[in-house]
């Protein structure tokens, strides 16, 4: 049941692009972290009796590669066009073009600011981040220690970011090292709701601290610092909101709203290029101009999700099905 929850997210990440925020806070970084709170939940869901590993990354190459490859072409259609943006200025490098075909070090911009010189679709270095917990997720998702120590290590890694020891916006909101924990906490979500018990105090108990470290930050004046209090409100809010729909039973209209909420995500920059080309620039005052960007942004989403998505579904769900029948595996050794 998070397919209008995923929606949501999209469009507020789609607004916040467009200048739209809270007393000045960003209103698309508390929707990412959620992202990545059911990122891990559905993993941990897809994992649970472990298909072969070709077959859990064959559904999610499905999953994100077709509506990113199209949505690329989009922002490079932009770029030979001649559209002005900072993400689009250095479309001669062929390792910048590399970096947005594998898309796996995107979020490493944070860190190397070039690689946000060619990105035709910008929010992509989430994706990148998501990739990178795939790699992962098979080998700790299979032993509850190793979960235990990821969140230590991380946890502490995005505490620190957000107390003012490591830079918050790479460490505390970008990079696996800090933020792994969010995964992570999803994938405790789905054990709470599937087999109750440790999974549940477990993750009061990070919520808690969570939510310790968020109002240290902002007894240390940090809730301005990049992200900062974004993060923590998103995480904060997040947990509970996944763990209230996800005891919900599913609805064909809440998957209907699902199949919008990944290409807008991917799509909404090509759109505001498009309509600054066309002289009407973002303009997050006036509602009449958000209505037609949103109306705009969900009329292609839709195009993008007959283009790249619907024609996969059949192929996901015959993935998905040997993976509900695979049988349990005994845990792989320390």
């Amino acid at each position: 049941m998070f397919g209008t929850l995923r929606l949501v997210l999209a469009v507020m990440v789609a607004l916040s692009h467009a200048g739209l925020s809270v007393q000045g806070y960003h209103l698309g970084v508390p929707a990412v972290v959620v992202f990545f709170l059911l990122s891990g939940y559905v993993v941990a869901g897809m994992l649970a009796h472990p298909p072969p590993l070709w077959h859990f990354y064959a559904e999610r190459a499905l999953r994100l590669l077709p509506p990113y490859y199209g949505a690329l072409a989009l922002g490079v259609v932009c770029w030979w066009a001649g559209v002005s943006s900072d993400f689009l200025q250095a479309g001669h490098q062929p390792l910048l073009w590399a970096a947005a075909l594998s898309i796996v070090p995107l979020n490493y911009a944070t860190l190397w600011p070039v690689l946000d010189t060619f990105t035709p679709v910008p929010p992509a270095w989430s994706l990148g981040l998501e990739l990178q917990f795939y790699g992962l997720a098979p080998w700790l998702l299979a032993r509850q220690g190793r979960i235990h120590a990821a969140i230590l290590i991380t946890v502490a890694v995005g505490g620190a970011a957000q107390l003012g020891l490591l830079p918050s916006d790479a460490w505390g909101y970008r990079l696996l090292a800090g933020n792994l924990y969010i995964f992570l906490s999803g994938a405790m979500l789905w054990r709470m709701h599937h087999s109750p018990g440790e999974a549940r105090a477990h993750i009061v108990a990070l919520w808690l601290v969570v939510l310790g470290v968020g109002l240290g930050a902002g007894w240390l004046g940090r809730w301005g610092q990049p992200f900062v209090l974004e993060v923590t409100v998103g995480y904060v809010l997040g947990v509970p909101i996944i763990a209230a729909l996800g005891a919900l039973p599913r609805r064909a209209w809440d998957d209907r709203c699902a199949d919008l909420a990944y290409p807008v995500f991917l799509l909404h920059f090509a759109v505001l290029w498009t309509l600054g080309a066309l002289g009407h620039p973002p303009a997050a005052t006036s509602w009449r101009w958000l209505a037609a960007y949103l109306g705009v942004t969900l009329t292609a989403a839709a195009a993008l999700h007959w283009l790249t998505q619907r024609p996969v579904v059949a192929w996901r769900r015959r993935l998905r099905q040997v993976a509900a029948r695979a049988p349990s595996q005994p845990e792989s050794p320390p």
